[in-house]
């Protein structure tokens, strides 16, 4: 320990204490010459005359000149530092061993290899060392801390496992630096076991260990792997076969290294059940494609997976997915009651052309639709259509509910007033408002997921549609509008209600008030638009490890592409259980609470009620993050002088010296010794003129100023 000064040039206010001192010894009595005209009056006295004075009260001098010391010491700031920069060799250390459990450490034995080198660290510590140990991967733990037994530690070190997920340095790092900072140790030693992957650190996680610690690296990945195949992704596309809906798989295999192309079987399993065998080869650094022929999807949770050979990294030769059927959107579409069969044509064309059957497509006329007919429904297209009052209000709990309701506007279309709550504007009178050749869509809000496809360049051409007609429309505050014509006029606006959503268009979906059913872009336009209005959420066939899903809330699955009509049962408060990937049990309590489940492992996930063996019981398929995947190397020295604190001297780069002066200030001001050599200091001041005072009417006078001498 050691004493620092954070404004050492206020020392040379100890100057001041000569200053009384001198003067004291110096002073010399003057002698006043009076001038008479007789001395014969007066009596003679001896005079005698010292020219040198001497100091008679030492101790109020002593404290005067203390008094004066403390004050320059307190503007100087001192504080006390422990080991600073380094400058501590020898005695107990504060020892943090910092284990790497990603899934890149299980390839080529690198795992057992970092848990004999942290048994070597715990067996080498001293007597008076204390040592912990966190297990880190994307987050760090702490399982042991600070502790001299080393039973406890080794015990720490039996316990640990891999894990699925990525590595990240910064989170074990400020753990370990937090450990250190709190320690009364002088010396401070983190050693870093990991395979050192470059996207473990990103350089801007603020690390920055205290003075007096340094960083032992330790590299168990130096060997890498001379190769690695992944199955980087598998796309799985829909298709409407005969009423069945069938799924095709498209297995995309990637490798990293290698000197030749080699030749790998990719196997493609559902339920268990490997169904189809690929061969592939693959280049080094190269990328190859395994198409299976399409399987039928016919029952819920279905589980599939395509699988590489187990290689050097085994964690990422397989990739996990569960499919359920029923995915489409159930869509009404309403005609006017004395429409044409053919008005909603181009509608109805561009919902039933897709390939995945994404669409399921109903169509009645204004005046034949039943209350029953909005059961199962998911989205209510109102296509020039005449509403009366207790329609809109039955579309009103049908919104509310979820359900989603398109109003394209034309001639006849009309809105009960009792209802004009429900739409996100006033519909207006028709209006030929584009002279010519026609108006043009004037403004896309390209940040809305119903244009965000159409964003880039090439993506969809809206400037070639031109429109002759369409119906004024004012929207509320409410209300969001999605597109403009070039006039300022709306084209699109929408609303939430409830947990449903309305939309407005303002001109036809045919060829009759514009030609956009004519443009390419008019069919992918449709089904976005019918896609957000009915609240579809794309299927996610898994999820990546590290991710948490609340089990209770049916939005949060919904959103995740997770919920189902066989999941139902999830969201009733009723208590579940969840089978991991190895085997494991994790309760999730009932109640009307949340029931978080974190995803730790690769592989499967079962939930069910507690006591029960379902037929199909609901599943998420968790992937591992391939970013772990990738063999790039840190650069293990430069992450070393990033974190290190700063070196001593003037020869410090202008970072590091910036760094321990903050690091210097911000020691100073935790302690505050100034507030206490102050206090000291006027403390002093008032006794020692208390002091001269009483010495001062002891003697009669004539210490006022001098007392000291």
């Amino acid at each position: 320990m050691s004493l620092g000064l954070l404004v050492p040039l206020f020392l040379l206010g100890l100057a001041g204490v000569a200053i009384p001192v001198v003067v004291h010894l110096t002073r010399r009595r003057r002698r006043d010459v009076v001038r008479f005209p007789s001395l014969m009056f007066l009596e003679k006295i001896p005079y005698q005359e010292q020219r040198r004075r001497r100091i008679r009260h030492w101790a109020l001098l002593a404290m005067r000149a203390l008094a004066v010391s403390l004050i320059a010491l307190a503007f100087a700031r001192p504080f006390f530092e422990e080991g600073v920069d380094g400058a501590a060799t020898a005695g107990p250390r504060e020892v943090v061993v910092l284990l790497d459990r990603s899934y890149s450490m299980s390839a080529q034995g690198r795992f057992e290899a970092a848990l004999n080198e942290a048994r070597r660290v715990v067996s080498e510590l001293g007597p008076l060392d204390r040592a912990s140990v966190v297990a880190f991967h994307r987050g760090a733990r702490v399982l042991a801390r600070s502790t001299t037994d080393p039973l406890a530690l080794r015990g720490a070190l039996d316990t640990l496992h891999l894990t699925a997920s990525t590595t990240r340095f910064g989170p074990a790092l400020k753990v370990a630096q937090t450990i250190v900072e709190e320690s009364d140790l002088v010396l401070g030693e983190i050693v870093l076991i990991s395979d050192f992957q470059r996207i473990a650190w990103r350089g801007d996680e603020g690390v920055l260990l205290p003075p007096g610690t340094r960083l032992v690296p330790v590299d168990v990945g130096a060997a890498a792997p001379a190769e690695n195949l992944a199955v980087a992704d598998v796309t799985l596309a829909r298709i409407r076969d005969g009423g069945r809906e069938r799924v095709r798989a498209t297995a995309r295999i990637v490798r990293r290294g290698g000197e030749a192309p080699v030749t790998r079987a990719v196997t493609l399993e559902v339920d268990g059940q490997e169904i189809q065998r690929r061969t592939v080869e693959v280049a080094p650094d190269g990328v190859a494609t395994a198409s299976f022929d399409p399987f039928t999807l016919s029952r819920p949770h279905t589980r599939g997976a395509v699988r590489l050979p187990p290689d050097a990294l085994p964690a990422d030769d397989g990739r996990y997915f569960v499919l359920s059927p029923g995915q489409a959107l159930d869509v009404l579409v309403v005609d006017g009651a004395g429409a044409p069969s053919e008005r909603s044509l181009y509608l109805r064309r561009a919902l039933e052309i897709t390939l995945d059957g994404r669409f399921a497509l109903r169509t009645r006329r204004a005046d034949g639709v039943r209350p029953s007919d909005l059961e199962d429904t998911d989205l209510v297209i109102l296509d020039d259509v005449r509403l009366d009052g207790a329609s809109a209000e039955r579309l009103r709990g049908f919104v509310e509910e979820g359900g989603g309701v398109l109003v394209v506007l034309g001639e006849r279309s009309a809105w009960p007033a009792s209802a004009a709550d429900l739409l996100p504007g006033r519909i207006g009178t028709v209006e030929d408002r584009f002279e010519g050749r026609g108006g043009h869509l004037g403004f896309l809000e390209y940040a809305h997921p119903v244009f965000e496809p159409f964003a880039g360049p090439r993506s969809g051409d809206f400037s070639g549609a031109r429109f002759f007609r369409a119906r004024a429309f004012q929207p509320h505050d409410s209300a969001q509008v999605l597109a403009r014509f070039d006039d300022g006029s709306v084209a699109l606006a929408e609303r939430r209600v409830g947990r449903g959503t309305v939309a407005v268009w303002t001109s036809t979906l045919d060829n009759h008030w514009n030609d956009l059913a004519l443009q390419p872009v008019f069919l992918p336009f449709v089904q976005r638009l019918a896609e957000h209005v009915g609240g579809r959420v794309e299927p996610q066939p898994w999820l990546i490890t590290g991710r948490v899903v609340d089990l209770a809330d049916p939005a949060a699955l919904e959103r995740a592409g997770l919920m189902s009509p066989q999941a139902a049962g999830l969201v009733d408060g009723s208590e579940q259980v969840a089978l991991t990937p190895s085997g494991a049990t994790v309760a999730l309590p009932g109640g009307e609470g949340p029931r978080f489940l974190e995803l730790e492992e690769a592989g499967f996930y079962t939930v069910r009620p507690p006591g029960t063996d379902p037929e199909r019981p609901f599943v998420l398929a968790v992937n591992v993050d391939l970013e772990e995947s990738d063999p790039a190397r840190l650069d293990v020295e430069a992450l070393t002088r990033q974190v290190s604190p700063p070196a001593a001297g003037p020869e410090a780069g202008p970072a590091f010296t910036d760094a321990g002066a903050l690091r210097r200030r911000d020691q100073e001001r935790r302690q505050s010794l100034w507030r206490w050599i102050l206090l000291a200091a006027l403390t002093l001041l008032a006794v020692e003129t208390l002091a001269s005072n009483w010495l001062s009417r002891r003697r009669g006078g004539g210490l006022a100023g001098g007392a000291a001498v």
